[in-house]
C-alpha cells in the first residue's frame, strides 16, 4: 500500500556521545549496538556505520555502504573527523571552488575556526566534528535550524542525533511522549520551539554550536541568532539593483553547486505561482540541464506554464511534461485506498518518522522501510519570507502602537490565525501562546519593531520546522540562500502585496518571464468536493476505542469536543476541519503504541472511559461536505528530481 512519497525517506542517522567520566569503551557499544538493533528492520540497504571514538566521546554515521552523493558523509584526517548530513550547498562561498569529494574537512575546520561562517550557507546541514587525540566534540547547524540535530541529558552523559529515537536507544533510555511538545503540535500542527515527540530530546536551535570538551567544562551550547543578524543585513531598500543582482547571483551560485553533488538530469515541477517560478528560473539561469513538469493543472495553471515555456529560446527550452492525475469516482484524487487501516498506517509514519511527520500524511501510504536517496528533491518552501505570510489586514496600524501594545497585538492576531481552537485544551493554547509569544519577543530583541516581526516567526519558527524538507538527505531549498532571507526582511509591506522580490528576480534570471502573470483561481472556482474519509476507514471501531480511552493524548484535546467531531465523520455530516482535528488527535493516541514499541514493551488494549455521542442524524454519508479553494498550496511548491547519467 505504501506510495512513491516514500521515498522521500532516507536512512542516514547521526550519532554523538559524550560520557560525564572516562568509561569503558563497551558501555559506547552496548549503545551503538542498541541503535543499530532498533533501526535494522528499517534499512533495506546495505549500510555502513563509519565512525571513531575517543576516551569518552564519538561520532559515528550510519549511511549507505556506497552512497550516490559527492558529498561525503564521514571524512576523517588523523587529527580530525567530521560527518555531514544533507548537502550544505553554497559551501565555495567558505572554502573556494574545492570539488565535493575534498570538501567536507576543510568546511569543518573553518565551522571551528569561524562559526560565523554559516551566515554564507544555505539551510539544511548539520556538521559534526570530532578530535580523536584530544576528544573534543563540536556539532553545528544551519543558521535556520532545518536541517535536524536533537540533545538528549541522561544520567552520566550526552548524546545527539537526527533521530529522537536513535538518542533514547543509545542513552538506553525509558522513552515518553512529551507533554508539552505535543500540546503544541494540537494547535499548530507542529513542534514548536525546541520541544520534540519525546520528552527530555529537545531540538538545537540554527545557528547553534554544541561543544564538549572533556576536561574544559563539559558541553556548551552558543547561539549566533542568524535570522536576526541577516534581518540586520536586510534594512534599506531590498530592491536596489546591487541588491537584485547580489541575489540573482547567490540563487544561479546555488544551482551551480547543485549540479556538482549529482551530476544528472534535473526536473523540477513548475506551477503557476511565485516560488516555483523563481526557483525554476534560478535553475535555468544556473543553465542546469532540467525537464520542467507541470502536477496537479486543471483550471488554467497548465497554460500559464506552457506559455512560460513557449516564451524560452530554443537554447533555453526544456522539455515540458504536464501530469493531470486522474480522480476516482467522487471526482477526488486520494493517495490511499478506501480499504487502508487507519492505525497501522500512522504506526507506520511514527516508526519511520518519529512523530515528526505532519498528521496530513495520514492521507498517503506509510513507507515500511527506509530507502537509499539517489535524487535531489528542490523545494520552493521559504519565499513567504518576501510575502508577509503572517501579515494581517491591520498591521501597520498595530506598527504604529506602544512597544508593549504592539507586540500583545501581533501575538493575538498571529494566535488566531495559525492555531486551532475547537476541540483543543486550554493547557495546548496556552503553552502554543507562550512560545508565540517568546519568538516575537526575539525578533523585538533583535531590533525589528514592525510586521516584520512576523517574518522573524515565519523564518526562526514555522520554516525550520518546515514538515518533510528536512526527511532525507538531497532535498535542498533555493529560497533559504542567505541574500533571499535578506532581501526579504528589506521590502515593504507594499512591496509584498505585489511581489516585488519576485518579479526583480525572476525578470533578472530569464528575462523572457518577465511582466508574465501568476496563476490564479477563477472567482468561485472550487476543487473538487472534498469528502471526509476516516469515518469510513475499515478499522474505525478501532479508532473509536483509542479515542474514547484515556491517554496522554488527551492532555493536548478537549476529549468530548474530539468524540463529537468523530462521530460526526461516522456518520457522514463532518467536513475537512473535523477530519483536520481527528487526524492531529489519532496521531498523538497513535504516538503512545509507538513510544511502547520503542521501549520494548506492549501496550494495553484501549478500554474507553467516555461513551460516544448518539448519531445527530440518519442521513447517512453526504458525499459533498465542504468545498476548498482552487490550487493546492503544496502543488505550488517546486520539486526536483535528479536521476544520475
Amino acid at each position: 500500500m505504501a506510495t512513491e512519497l516514500w521515498e522521500w525517506i532516507t536512512m542516514q542517522t547521526l550519532l554523538a556521545y559524550a560520557f560525564d567520566e572516562s568509561t569503558a569503551a563497551d558501555r559506547a557499544a552496548a549503545g551503538l549496538k542498541r541503535v543499530a538493533e532498533h533501526y535494522d528492520p528499517l534499512w533495506p540497504v546495505p549500510e555502513r556505520r563509519y565512525g571513531r571514538d575517543a576516551a569518552r566521546t564519538g561520532l559515528h554515521i550510519f549511511d549507505e555502504a556506497e552512497s550516490p552523493w559527492r558529498w561525503p558523509s564521514w571524512a576523517e584526517h588523523a587529527d580530525l573527523c567530521t560527518a555531514t548530513l544533507y548537502l550544505p550547498l553554497g559551501y565555495e562561498r567558505v572554502v573556494g571552488d574545492l570539488e565535493p569529494e575534498d570538501a567536507a574537512l576543510p568546511l569543518a575546520r573553518e565551522l571551528g575556526a569561524r562559526p560565523a561562517a554559516v551566515l554564507e550557507l544555505t539551510a539544511p546541514f548539520v556538521v559534526a566534528t570530532l578530535d580523536p587525540i584530544g576528544g573534543e566534540l563540536s556539532l553545528h547547524t544551519d543558521g535556520i535550524g532545518v536541517g535536524r540535530l536533537f540533545e538528549l541529558r541522561f544520567p552520566g552523559g550526552w548524546v545527539w542525533s537526527n533521530r529522537p529515537a536513535a538518542a533514547c536507544r543509545f542513552a538506553d533510555l525509558y522513552a515518553e511522549p512529551d507533554r508539552a511538545g505535543w500540546r503544541t503540535f494540537a494547535a499548530s500542527g507542529w513542534f514548536m520551539g525546541n520541544s520534540t515527540p519525546i520528552d527530555k530530546v529537545t531540538a538545537v536551535p540554527g545557528g547553534a554550536v554544541v561543544r564538549y570538551r572533556p576536561d574544559a567544562g563539559g558541553r556548551q551550547l552558543t547561539r549566533l541568532d542568524a535570522v536576526a543578524a541577516w534581518a540586520e543585513a536586510g534594512r534599506g531598500d531590498a530592491l536596489r539593483a546591487d541588491r537584485v543582482e547580489a541575489t540573482a547571483e547567490a540563487l544561479r551560485g546555488f544551482g551551480r553547486s547543485l549540479k556538482r553533488m549529482l551530476p544528472g538530469t534535473v526536473s523540477i515541477g513548475l506551477s503557476g505561482g511565485r516560488d516555483s517560478r523563481l526557483v525554476a528560473a534560478a535553475m535555468l539561469a544556473a543553465d542546469v540541464d532540467l525537464v520542467l513538469r507541470t502536477n496537479g493543472a486543471e483550471r488554467g495553471e497548465a497554460d500559464i506554464a506552457e506559455r512560460l515555456v513557449s516564451l524560452l529560446p530554443d537554447r533555453m527550452r526544456p522539455e515540458h511534461v504536464v501530469n493531470r492525475p486522474k480522480a476516482d469516482g467522487d471526482g477526488q484524487v486520494h493517495a490511499v485506498p478506501e480499504d487502508t487501516e487507519l492505525v497501522p498506517n500512522v504506526l507506520r509514519w511514527h516508526r519511520a518518522q518519529e512523530g515528526l511527520r505532519p498528521a496530513t500524511s495520514m492521507a498517503t501510504g506509510a513507507p515500511t522501510a527506509l530507502t537509499r536517496a539517489d535524487y535531489i528533491a528542490v523545494s520552493g518552501a521559504a519565499g513567504e519570507i518576501a510575502r508577509g505570510y503572517y501579515y494581517p489586514p491591520d498591521h501597520q496600524q498595530i506598527a504604529a502602537l506602544p512597544t508593549a501594545q504592539r507586540l500583545d497585538a501581533y501575538a493575538t492576531k498571529l494566535s488566531q490565525r495559525m492555531l486551532r481552537r475547537p476541540g483543543i485544551s486550554a493547557a495546548a493554547l496556552r503553552t502554543s501562546e507562550e512560545v508565540l509569544r517568546n519568538d516575537l519577543l526575539a525578533a523585538a530583541s533583535a531590533g525589528l519593531a514592525d510586521a516584520r516581526m512576523l517574518d522573524y516567526f515565519y523564518a526562526d519558527e514555522r520554516t525550520r520546522r518546515w514538515g518533510t524538507v528536512p526527511e532525507r538527505i538531497g532535498t535542498v531549498v533555493p529560497l533559504l540562500v542567505p541574500e533571499f532571507v535578506q532581501a526579504g526582511f528589506g521590502l515593504t509591506p507594499a512591496q509584498r502585496r505585489q511581489d516585488a522580490l519576485h518579479n526583480n528576480l525572476i525578470a533578472h534570471l530569464v528575462p523572457q518571464w518577465a511582466d508574465q502573470p501568476y496563476y490564479k483561481a477563477p472567482v468561485g472556482a472550487v476543487e473538487a468536493p472534498l469528502r471526509p474519509r476516516l469515518g469510513r476507514a475499515p478499522d474505525r471501531e478501532h479508532v473509536t476505542r483509542i479515542l474514547t480511552a484515556p491517554g496522554a493524548w488527551t492532555d493536548g484535546y478537549d476529549q468530548p469536543v474530539v468524540l463529537a467531531t468523530w462521530r460526526r465523520l461516522l456518520d457522514g455530516t463532518g467536513d475537512h476541519n473535523d477530519e483536520q482535528l481527528i487526524q492531529r488527535a489519532l496521531w498523538a493516541a497513535v504516538f503512545e503504541d509507538y513510544i511502547a514499541e520503542l521501549n520494548g514493551t506492549t501496550r494495553p488494549e484501549p478500554q474507553a472511559a467516555l461513551e460516544l455521542p448518539p448519531s445527530a442524524t440518519k442521513q447517512g454519508f453526504r458525499p459533498v461536505v465542504k468545498a476548498r479553494r482552487a490550487s493546492s498550496r503544496w502543488l505550488r511548491k517546486a520539486s526536483i528530481r535528479v536521476a544520475p547519467k
